[in-house]
């Protein structure tokens, strides 16, 4: 009984439903501890509400990623995530806005399981019509008990606008705590 408004927040946030939306990213990432590479493609189909809605952006993310090459051990490792990620964002005036985000997934690979969270809060800096830049701080952590899976990571970095439907973006990421991690995205997002 007490959960009951979940499901009304949801329905109001449909009510004021703005549409589809679909992203591709490509990330590459290096292990600073090992020097292995991996490398990661995520499709994110979406629906955005309205900008007045508490959440403003229901995502599942489909990611595939695998390490360039095999380790000394002879072993290639590949991972599958699903993620579901939800999005609040609130303009604070004409050139700066906050945005928190975050979500629960899972990921199946070849050396174990894992249910895991994150929750990132950020600031985005709009200069000019075209232009964004995005701040943020991205707190992870398994959630089914799984040990040495806590990670920190500082992600910066810039967004283009093609259109009012497409927008480029560019990360730049350092990832601290159980893995020492930095690596690069690029992505594309459209709306319908």
């Amino acid at each position: 009984m007490k959960h009951l408004w979940l499901p009304a927040l949801f329905v109001c946030g449909i009510a004021h439903a703005e549409g589809p939306r679909i992203g591709l990213e490509y990330e590459s990432e290096r292990d600073n501890k090992t020097g292995m590479r991996s490398v990661a493609v995520t499709l994110k189909p979406g629906w955005e509400f309205s900008r007045d809605s508490l959440i403003n952006l229901v995502e599942l993310l489909i990611d595939h990623s695998q390490d360039t090459r095999p380790d000394e051990t002879g072993l290639r490792d590949r991972e599958t995530k699903l993620f579901v990620r939800l999005r609040h964002n609130r303009k604070l005036n004409e050139s700066f806005a906050y945005y928190l985000r975050g979500g629960l997934g899972r990921t199946v690979n070849n050396q174990n399981n894992l249910s895991y969270a994150y929750i990132e809060p950020g600031l985005k800096y709009k200069s000019g019509e075209k232009w964004e830049w995005t701040l943020a701080y991205r707190k992870i952590n398994s959630i089914d008990g799984t040990d040495g899976k806590s990670v920190r990571k500082h992600l910066a970095g810039p967004s283009y606008s093609l259109n009012r439907y497409s927008e480029i973006e560019l990360r730049l990421i350092k990832g601290y705590g159980d893995k020492n991690l930095t690596s690069w995205q690029i992505g594309y997002n459209h709306k319908f």
